[in-house]
């Protein structure tokens, strides 16, 4: 016993595992509030009403849909952080320089692409899965407006690889702070109706939209500015640019597929979830995508330390520096986990007040109380777990993690949740409890191949 505590002495102990955090700390606010006017925009829309309930489960059914078909976008942000990272431990600026670029061009035309793609099926998908009429043509609308920002919210995923990579997550930090408190402020005006028509759930979707394009405009004034301090005209130009940028482009393409292939899983699960969740009423629809929320924003900062990992062990292996690579990963493991608790704690003896929260439906606060009892004890494995996928991701390990959500996903997740769920009608606090199994599997996966080196072998070693 005295040797395990010490062992979680000497991990907070850690250099490494200090600068991880540092740098990650600015990371976890940044990726919070990039994702935060979410989590205002539902407790906005969950005080409308009695039509609030089907706005929000609307709203979680768009946002999914979007989540489908922006995932080439997430992909090409963590390969374009593997690749960078790797490029700057080793010193190979110029190198660095053109993976973003690319990177760059190639995400503003994915983002295209899939929102003109999601305005062809994403009006399918909502249909198929909600459980009212009134829902689906909230969702209809709200996805027509809300896409206009997914081609400017695909460079945004490139510019925060970019300086994730480098260790530079400050400069991200700058252009989300300003489009986050667009959007919170503009939501309030749109939703409402202050100085403006009342537009409620419509008035969300305009407003993140607007913000989309507003972090663009910041993001590249601060990468344009960053790139002209660090690299001069001739790591900018050469005989082979243009050969470059595209086999930089290719790279990225090669390396986003599998995290591309893992996340498109965990979504297609996520929204067969949410169908499963609707069949109950809109009521559990709008329950799961809350808990969603509440659970997405805690985890948040546990993903931005795994890129912030990822990104210095990559460093530290591009710089010969094996067993500090591998005792900053475990280091820090145990100090994620050790927080963890603390906020798996909290979640279950508050369950009542976090719903309270997002709505003043009195169905919505007992049957997510309900929910959030069952869910919050295994808080610990789904921080654990996401530290240890988003850190194998942004270090290249993404066949594994594409195997992984594979087996877990089509093995065992979506069957069980088709017999309990659809076939068994538990209800969706049952299904919660199949979601607590699913990441309590994950973490445990995720652990054995950290402690087996298995991943190392993606750097050649």
């Amino acid at each position: 016993m005295k040797k395990y505590l010490y062992g979680v002495i000497l991990a907070f102990r850690n250099k490494d595992v200090a600068k991880t955090i540092r740098l990650s700390l600015l990371a976890s606010i940044s990726l919070t509030i990039s994702n935060i006017h979410n989590l205002f925009g539902t407790m906005m829309v969950g005080r409308l009403g009695p039509s609030s309930t089907e706005q929000i489960s609307a709203m979680g059914l768009a946002l999914i849909s979007m989540l489908l078909l922006s995932l080439p976008m997430n992909a090409l942000g963590s390969s374009t952080q593997a690749i960078i990272s790797q490029m700057w431990g080793k010193g190979e600026r110029k190198k660095a320089l053109m993976s973003f670029k690319s990177a760059t061009l190639l995400s503003f035309i994915t983002g295209t692409v899939m929102s003109i793609l999601l305005m062809l099926v994403g009006g399918k998908i909502i249909a198929l899965a909600s459980p009212t009429e009134k829902v689906k043509e909230y969702g209809m609308k709200f996805l027509a407006i809300r896409v206009i920002g997914m081609p400017f919210a695909a460079v945004t995923f490139v510019i925060r690889g970019f300086f994730d990579a480098i260790g530079k997550p400050t400069e991200h930090l700058k252009f989300n702070v300003y489009s986050t408190i667009f959007c919170i402020i503009a939501s309030y005006l749109f939703i409402f109706g202050v100085l403006f028509p009342r537009m409620e759930l419509y008035g969300f979707a305009l407003a993140s939209s607007l913000s989309s394009i507003v972090a663009t405009i910041y993001g590249g004034a601060y990468i344009k500015k960053y790139i002209q301090e660090h690299f001069s005209l001739s790591e900018m130009m050469g005989e082979s640019y243009r050969k470059d940028m595209i086999r930089f482009a290719l790279k990225n393409i090669v390396i986003s597929l599998p995290a591309l292939g893992a996340e498109l899983i965990a979504a297609v699960s996520f929204l067969f979830f949410m169908w499963i969740a609707g069949l109950e009423g809109p009521e559990h629809q709008a329950i799961t995508f809350i808990l969603v929320n509440i659970i997405g924003v805690a985890i948040l900062p546990t993903m931005a330390v795994g890129a912030s990992l990822g990104g210095l062990v990559g460093r530290l292996i591009g710089k010969g520096k094996i067993e500090r690579g591998k005792r900053a990963l475990n280091d820090t493991t145990v100090v994620v986990a050790i927080t963890s608790l603390i906020i798996s704690t909290i979640l279950t003896l508050f369950p009542k007040e976090m719903i309270g929260i997002f709505s003043d439906q009195q169905v919505l606060i007992e049957e997510g109380r309900k929910t959030m009892i069952v869910f919050a004890p295994s808080f610990f494995f789904v921080t654990v777990g996401m530290l240890l996928i988003n850190t194998m991701i942004c270090l290249g390990d993404t066949r594994f993690i594409i195997l992984m959500e594979i087996f877990l996903h089509l093995l065992l997740f979506i069957p069980a949740m088709i017999i309990i769920g659809f076939a068994l009608k538990a209800g969706s606090t049952a299904i919660w409890l199949l979601v607590s199994i699913y990441f309590i599997l994950a973490c445990l996966i995720m652990l054995i191949r950290v402690k087996k080196g298995s991943w190392l072998k993606k750097w050649h070693i």
